[in-house]
């Protein structure tokens, strides 16, 4: 019979502790790794949301961001092209563009609904008599009151007188066509034949068109159309189109 070793308290102690100190070991392994994971997870954080950051701070917050950024060719199609020399962006809803005063000295970006390739299919019929148009500091606009949609007809409106003002330093005066209401009682009464001076005349009628008959200036559509008509006489004038 094997004799049987005779173990000291002492030594059974430091055994004990020795068992005890692995696991420990192997749980401080394991925070670390759980710390080093954790880091790595906020670091990745904060470089995406950190790129957004700097690609929002430099995101163009003017038109004239846009028009920069087109004329280097970094727009989609849908945010802005080059039409015939003229950089054209879109914010906002609206299409801008950039032109002179008919006196040269500024440049402003002037607002359009629709751009020059979304008018292209309108036809321009005559011949646009500049002499009559420079001539006169006036342009009358007129339009029939009965007709409808004229919140659209007020829309075209809108866009031409501004930019007849700023563009050309031309006074609009607001016009009827009939005497058969009553905002329209106190307002001249113009159609193309009942004066010499230059007038724009907005008619609704099907199809959308621009007409120059000597002092005159039509424009046709109904809707929608009214407005994209009188955006391709405005791009026209400007001689952003033919």
């Amino acid at each position: 019979m094997e004799d049987i070793k005779e173990i000291k308290p002492e030594e059974v102690n430091e055994e004990i502790k020795e068992t005890e100190i692995e696991p420990e070991s192997e749980k401080k392994n394991s925070d670390k790794a759980l710390m080093v994971a954790i880091a790595a997870i906020i670091i990745a954080i904060v470089i995406i949301f950190g790129f957004r950051f700097f690609q929002a701070e430099e995101a163009p917050k003017t038109i004239e961001d846009l028009h920069s950024l087109n004329l280097r060719g970094k727009l989609n199609p849908e945010e802005g092209y080059i039409y015939g020399g003229y950089s054209f962006v879109y914010a906002n809803g609206l299409w801008y563009t950039q032109v002179q005063t008919i006196s040269g000295t500024s440049i402003f970006n002037i607002p359009l609904h629709y751009g020059p390739k979304a008018v292209e299919d309108i036809p321009i019929i005559g011949d646009f008599n500049a002499d009559i148009f420079n001539a006169n500091k006036e342009i009358f606009v007129t339009f029939d009151p009965l007709g409808q949609n004229l919140n659209y007809v007020a829309l075209a409106v809108g866009e031409f007188d501004q930019s007849i003002i700023k563009a050309f330093n031309k006074f609009p005066v607001a016009a009827c066509d009939k005497n058969q209401t009553k905002a329209c009682s106190t307002r001249p009464i113009i159609t193309c034949n009942s004066t010499s001076k230059a007038v724009l005349y907005l008619q609704q009628e099907p199809e959308p068109k621009v007409i120059f008959k000597d002092n005159c200036m039509i424009v046709q559509g109904i809707g929608p159309d009214i407005v994209r008509s009188t955006n391709r006489l405005l791009l026209r004038l400007y001689g952003i189109m033919e």
